[in-house]
């Protein structure tokens, strides 16, 4: 019970790695806000199996980024643990046919999410002097994949806010770190051509791809006591993918 008394909100929490964590957090005695976009009726199912509570909102638009904040603190009675999954995810084509439109909306789609409900949990951290705040990455900077320069290229500015917050806040008891999942086994991937999944399967070390309980776990680990004296870090449930 590494997480009794603690309070969390996770996005993108309706369905797949998000679902995993919530699942998760609360299993280890966090009250937990599932966030979702769209995913009402399996948010809803979930928050009910974990006693937590859970709430729409669109991420690309500032002011219901803002609002989910402010309910979350409300519902809950505070806010320790924030964890930004929520993403969308475009196209896979060629990055040299992207148009910069094209390429704006991937960013609003991966990095804007990250930035407005982290800036509206920010005040409630700074003002109690801790904090706890996991930003979902991708491996897929390590290793990049053809088709999905411009998912990666997001993914890059997760990383580097994710630096660049830890370096700046942490003289107010924050912590800002990032997980980097290799290609997992949720919904998404299930629409993929099963070569890929294999070929990138054979690629990893490990020989598998990951599971969201994987990536879950790696969370966990930055949500925890176990990480109060690190920031700014990156770990990657890949399977060893990031390391050839």
């Amino acid at each position: 019970m590494l997480l009794t008394g603690k309070k969390a909100l996770v996005t993108g929490a309706g369905r797949g790695v998000g679902r995993a964590i919530a699942l998760l957090l609360a299993a280890e005695g966090a009250s937990v806000v599932v966030a979702y976009r769209a995913s009402k009726a399996s948010a809803e199912s979930l928050a009910n199996e974990i006693g937590g509570v859970a709430l729409q909102a669109d991420l690309t638009d500032t002011a219901q980024a803002e609002r989910l904040v402010a309910e979350a603190w409300e519902k809950l009675g505070g806010l320790d643990i924030l964890v930004n999954n929520a993403a969308g995810f475009g196209p896979l084509k060629s990055l040299a046919t992207f148009t910069w439109d094209e390429i704006n909306t991937e960013w609003e789609a991966v990095v804007k999410p990250v930035i407005t409900v982290t800036r509206a949990a920010l005040p409630h951290f700074q003002a109690q002097k801790s904090g706890k705040i996991v930003n979902l990455s991708a491996t897929l900077l390590q290793r990049p994949a053809p088709g999905q320069g411009a998912h990666a290229m997001a993914k890059a500015a997760v990383l580097a806010y994710t630096r660049s917050l830890a370096r700046e806040i942490g003289p107010d008891g924050i912590t800002v770190n990032a997980v980097s999942p290799g290609m997992a086994l949720t919904e998404f991937s299930e629409s993929l051509p099963e070569s890929l999944k294999a070929a990138v399967a054979e690629r990893t070390p490990l020989r598998r791809l990951a599971t969201p309980e994987d990536v879950a776990r790696a969370v966990l680990f930055f949500c925890s006591p176990l990480s109060d004296f690190i920031t700014g870090a990156n770990l990657a449930p890949d399977g060893g993918l990031a390391v050839l």
